[in-house]
């Protein structure tokens, strides 16, 4: 059986609070880099990476383009999120595993983006997981919310890289999920 290969682009936004990471993770994702100097994103910046993911049961390659919004998480540029929303099928919501707070202020993230993009696949992410010990981290909070979503979690690091591509290869296999459904049927 011949492989049926399929070119996508998703629009995905990165949400969350200030110096939680967002910029750290997309550059570990698309340059497989790390810089600890923190460089406060202004509006947005928007980066592409092409994954490959596999469907051999389906006879199926699917490349997925992900444009990735990295937007501001400062308060004061709230009025101009929903402009950058638009169009977006995903999206990560990122807290920081240092700072409590961060996690509980998910759900605005979320409040802020559903009314613009409607019900789109989100990974809930609490990165800087190498800065907590294993057993220093409550992962209730982070389960209910992302439970509440329908959604999951990932303890990220971009520091040192962990569980950064398996979370990107998560939302891309969310991403694609109808594309690979529709080739299990009959005719497809």
């Amino acid at each position: 059986m011949a492989v049926k290969v399929t070119e996508v682009i998703k629009k995905i936004c990165m949400l969350g609070d200030p110096a939680v990471g967002k910029t750290s993770l997309v550059h570990r994702f698309v340059f497989d880099l790390f810089d600890d100097k923190y460089l406060a994103t202004i509006g947005t910046k928007i980066m592409k990476k092409t994954m490959v993911l596999q469907y051999p049961e389906n006879a199926l390659e699917v490349r997925l383009t992900m444009l990735i919004w990295d937007i501001t998480g400062h308060k004061r540029h709230m009025s101009i999120h929903p402009a950058y929303y638009e169009g977006a099928e995903g999206a990560f919501v990122v807290a920081d595993a240092t700072r409590g707070e961060t996690v509980g202020n998910m759900r605005n993230w979320v409040e802020g983006f559903k009314p613009v993009v409607g019900k789109v696949p989100m990974v809930f992410l609490v990165n800087k997981a190498d800065l907590v010990p294993a057993s220093g981290f409550d992962t209730r909070t982070i389960e209910g919310i992302a439970k509440e979503y329908g959604s999951i979690y990932r303890l990220t690091s971009a520091k040192t890289g962990d569980n950064v591509e398996r979370a990107f290869t998560v939302l891309g296999e969310y991403l694609v999920r109808d594309i690979v459904d529709s080739r299990g049927r009959p005719g497809s």
